[in-house]
Formats: C-alpha cells, sequence, structure tokens
C-alpha cells in the first residue's frame, strides 16, 4: 500500500467561503419563486438538496446576489442547535444567513471529499464554535479549519465509494416514496371514497353502491359498514422501559426495543426490526413492556404523538407507543394506512401538560368506518407486494448505511485506502 500524503490547507484555501442571506421579507415579490431558498432544515438529512421548503424569484436572487451560490457548493449550519449539519448543492440557490457555503472550489479540491470530511465533524465543530446560548461558528473561525487534502486521485477514489454508497441508499429512498404513494392512493380511493370494488368489480360509490348514514360518525358510510373502533382491528398494547440503570436488562443481540426516537427523522420508515438497542428477557419480565409478534402496528402516542411503522421481527417498545397486535383478523397493512389516515385526528386526542398523551383507552375507543373483513384484507392482499418490495429496501438501506457509516471516518482519517 502506498502512503498517501496529505496537506493540511484551511477551507479559505479550497474555495470561497460565502454566509447566506435572506432577501428583504417586507417585499413579497422576492419570494414563491423558483430558485432554492435553502435553510438549516433542507440540510439536516446531509447528502445532496434538490428541493427546498422555500423558494425566491430572480428579483429575490438578485436582491441579494453576492449572497448567492451557481455551483456545486458544500453548506454547513453555523448557528444553533443543528450546528454542524452538513449537504452540498449542485444549482443555482441561495441560502439564509445560519448557513456557510463552500463554493468555487479550487481544481485540485473535490468538493464532495470536503462534505464528506465536514459530515463527520460535528462534534469538533461545536467545540470551536463561541460559547454563547446559541452557539455560533463565525465566518473567519470556519475559514481557518484546516483539512488533510491529499492528491486529487486519492480524493476522486473516495468519493467514487462513498457516493455509490449514497447514490443507492437515495434511489432505494426515491422508490420507497413512489410505493408509498401507490398504496395511500389506492387506500384513499378504496376507503375515503368509497369506490373499493363491489361484487362486480365495479368502483362501489362511482357505481351507484348505496350509501348509508351513521349517527354515530354523522358521516355516509358504505351499507354493510359500521361505525368501528380501532380496538376492534387487534389488541391495542402499551410498552414499558426497564429501569436504565440496571446493566442486566440491556443488551446488544437480544430483544429489539423501540423508542420514538428509533423512529424520528423526516426519512419515514415503514418498517423497524431493530432500535438503538435491545433489552434481556430479565428486561422484558422487571417493566411493563411487552413482547409483540411480528407485524405489529406500532404507533407513538406521546412526544410526539404520531410515528408509524411495521414490525419486521418480534419487538418491544417503551410506553410512547401504543401498539396494534392484529390478532382480531384485519392484516396489518390495512391496520397501518387506518392509523395512517387518522393520525391528525388521534393527535387532537392527546392530553397532558408537559407532553401531550393519547391514553390505551382514548386510542382503543377512536371511531373510524368499518368495513367488512373480506374489504379490509382484500386491500391487504393487494398492496402487499408494494409494502413487501419496500421492506426489502428499507433492509436493504440499513446495510449500506451501516456499511457507509464504517467506511466514512477510516477513509477520512487515512486508515483505509481505495486501491
Amino acid at each position: 500500500m502506498s502512503q498517501v500524503k496529505y496537506n493540511n490547507l484551511p477551507i479559505r484555501e479550497l474555495g470561497h467561503v460565502i454566509t447566506g442571506k435572506t432577501p428583504s421579507t417586507l417585499k413579497p415579490e422576492y419570494f414563491d419563486g423558483d430558485i432554492m431558498f435553502i435553510t438549516p432544515s433542507d440540510i439536516k438529512n446531509g447528502y445532496r438538496v434538490d428541493i427546498s421548503d422555500r423558494f425566491i424569484t430572480e428579483d429575490g436572487y438578485q436582491s441579494i446576489l453576492s449572497n448567492t451560490l451557481n455551483g456545486a457548493s458544500v453548506l454547513t449550519d453555523c448557528i444553533g442547535s443543528d450546528m454542524g449539519n452538513v449537504a452540498f448543492v449542485e444549482k443555482r440557490c441561495a441560502t439564509n444567513q445560519q448557513i456557510n457555503a463552500i463554493t468555487n472550489f479550487r481544481p485540485d479540491v473535490n468538493y464532495l471529499y470536503i462534505y464528506y470530511w465536514l459530515s463527520i465533524k460535528k462534534t469538533y465543530l461545536r467545540t470551536i464554535a463561541g460559547v454563547t446560548t446559541t452557539p455560533i461558528l463565525p465566518k473567519n473561525v470556519f475559514e481557518g479549519i484546516k483539512i488533510p487534502i491529499p492528491e486529487k486521485r486519492v480524493q476522486d477514489s473516495i468519493v467514487e465509494v462513498l457516493s455509490s454508497l449514497d447514490e443507492k441508499v437515495r434511489i432505494n429512498k426515491q422508490i420507497c416514496s413512489e410505493l408509498e404513494s401507490m398504496t395511500k392512493t389506492l387506500y384513499d380511493y378504496w376507503f375515503v371514497q368509497f369506490d373499493f370494488p363491489d361484487g362486480d368489480g365495479r368502483p362501489y360509490r362511482a357505481s351507484g353502491g348505496e350509501m348509508v348514514w351513521n349517527e354515530q360518525l354523522k358521516r355516509e358510510i358504505p351499507k354493510g359498514w359500521a361505525a368501528g373502533k380501532i380496538g376492534q382491528l387487534g389488541s391495542v398494547v402499551s410498552g414499558g422501559t426497564p429501569a436504565t440503570t440496571c446493566a442486566d436488562y440491556y443488551c446488544d443481540n437480544g430483544f429489539a426495543w423501540i423508542t420514538p426516537n428509533d423512529l424520528s427523522g423526516s426519512d419515514e420508515k415503514m418498517f423497524v426490526s431493530h432500535g438503538e438497542r435491545d433489552i434481556t428477557q430479565a428486561g422484558i419480565d422487571s417493566s411493563s413492556a411487552v413482547l409483540m409478534p411480528k407485524h405489529s402496528v406500532l404507533l407513538s402516542t406521546r412526544a410526539p404523538i404520531g410515528y408509524l411503522a411495521i414490525s419486521d421481527n418480534e419487538v418491544c417498545t417503551n410506553q410512547g407507543f401504543k401498539s396494534i397486535v392484529p390478532d382480531a383478523g384485519y392484516q396489518e397493512y390495512y391496520i397501518y394506512y387506518s392509523l395512517k389516515r387518522n393520525i391528525p385526528a388521534i393527535s387532537r386526542q392527546g392530553v397532558g401538560t408537559t407532553f401531550k398523551e393519547v391514553s390505551k383507552g382514548t386510542l382503543s375507543d377512536f371511531r373510524l368506518p368499518l368495513p367488512p373483513k373480506s374489504i379490509a384484507n382484500k386491500f391487504a392482499d393487494t398492496v402487499s407486494g408494494l409494502c413487501e418490495n419496500r421492506c426489502v429496501l428499507e433492509r436493504e438501506n440499513q446495510e449500506l448505511t451501516k456499511l457507509r457509516g464504517w467506511l466514512l471516518p477510516m477513509l477520512m482519517n487515512g486508515q483505509a485506502e481505495v486501491e
């Protein structure tokens, strides 16, 4: 293995650093255009930013022209609780003042190499930030950060390995999003518009299927349906937490134990197999945690309300969940999408001062139109292929992300080389 040489160069010598700026909010004509206006929320998930929550017009862009970007740029959040989040952009855009961007890179620097190096330095960036109530990494301090730079050939090789993993994860996520859209559309068609296939295979309501008024639901539902409750879909199960002071209750390879944090983030996961920690049988026995079978539907009902997933193996949860074990004849995919459709209304049932929580009884008694099991399960059978494909892709992404997490620091620190 050849010895790779590194030059420690400050960021200011790698490219031009630009601090973002917000166009005047007093001029509405500056906003709602077609040019991305990137804020910290847009970069919190890392990798490439292809779309932002906010957009500005050409006039808005021109009003802050010296603070804008027009080409490959690495973005770093340098203010506040999300300091150190890093992403990159390859389009003409603007950012707000919380973001420092490196752009116009010198020819012998691969901008993605800089992105990957910064992406594992969040703790370091927070360490060198100014000590105030709100941590701030000033532009001059950011520009002075020294990055070990190998020759361009080595940079390119490292980037090729890491970006191939990231790109595969991105494509898988995009496919999962499309599968989700297809499944949700079908659910809405069957159970919101009530155009499920009738006995002749025609859309029920559109073909003149009889609708009847239901006084409990205060709405019309198809004839033969009922005013049901979530508790009729399966057994509603609460979770529990073993004492955190007892090491015997936690392990690395035990029973899956899921907390709301394991489902957090903007990347929605339909399936979950393990959380950050597993628990032992002793941990289960010492708490109110319940071991539930594969295909149980997990719903967080406290801080926050609304995270949702299907278990991909036997799991327990903490007390932040109320889960539905599908033991009443309704399949998990129907239960999942029925809960998902009603999450906003379920959330409004939460009570409490510090944290809103939906109790087991409240969730069990939550009313919804209940179709015959034959219709509900026909839907589940229809979408099972889409959901199973999604499960495969989510598993693959977990493995790819794990591999990337193992490789990234070693490649950046020179502990491993790409031949």
